[in-house]
């Protein structure tokens, strides 16, 4: 009669919504960004010594056309190999993907930007993870905030694919 009675007295589960705050998410986007980092260091290293060895073999002009070339494809490397790690990184430390669309926009601008030898450039680049990690968070402002906030992020992802490729065919 006892266990009857405890059966029907259960409550269903809630369901509970786990939402990190800003500062959690700030703090794990950088460290989603440091191990993104760590294996787009990687991928540099190991290309520099295959791709970069075929691609410019056939290297011509300038004053070492071998060694700028190969600086041209780490960099390159570095780049892809850093947006490419960041996914795995991202769902790694369980944040959800928005963030990594968020951290393309601002990696994209950035690259768009051509400027990593002006001192501003290096500091918008510190604060990128934060950004994103906030431009990403869950607000809890409603349905409809939401979307509008996701549509912002998939507009300037898109944005940042039209910098980028504008950059590379006028740069």
């Amino acid at each position: 009669m006892g266990r009857r009675r405890a059966a029907r007295g259960q409550a269903a589960p809630v369901e509970i919504v786990d939402v990190l705050p800003a500062s959690a998410r700030v703090a794990w986007a950088y460290l989603a960004s440091l191990l993104s980092s760590a294996g787009a260091a990687l991928l540099v290293v190991l290309s520099n010594q295959t791709i970069g060895a075929l691609a410019c073999a056939g290297a011509s002009g300038g004053d070492d056309p071998v060694g700028e070339c190969r600086v041209g494809v780490a960099i390159w490397v570095a780049l892809a190999g850093f947006l490419v790690c960041l996914l795995p990184a991202v769902l790694l430390l369980k944040q959800d993907g928005w963030l990594w669309a968020a951290m393309f926009a601002g990696v994209g601008f950035l690259i768009a930007a051509d400027a990593v030898v002006e001192w501003w450039w290096w500091t918008a680049a510190a604060l990128v993870p934060a950004a994103a990690a906030l431009a990403s968070a869950e607000w809890r402002r409603g349905r409809s905030f939401r979307h509008v906030q996701l549509g912002v992020l998939l507009a300037l992802d898109a944005a940042a694919v039209a910098a980028l490729v504008w950059w590379y065919s006028h740069g």
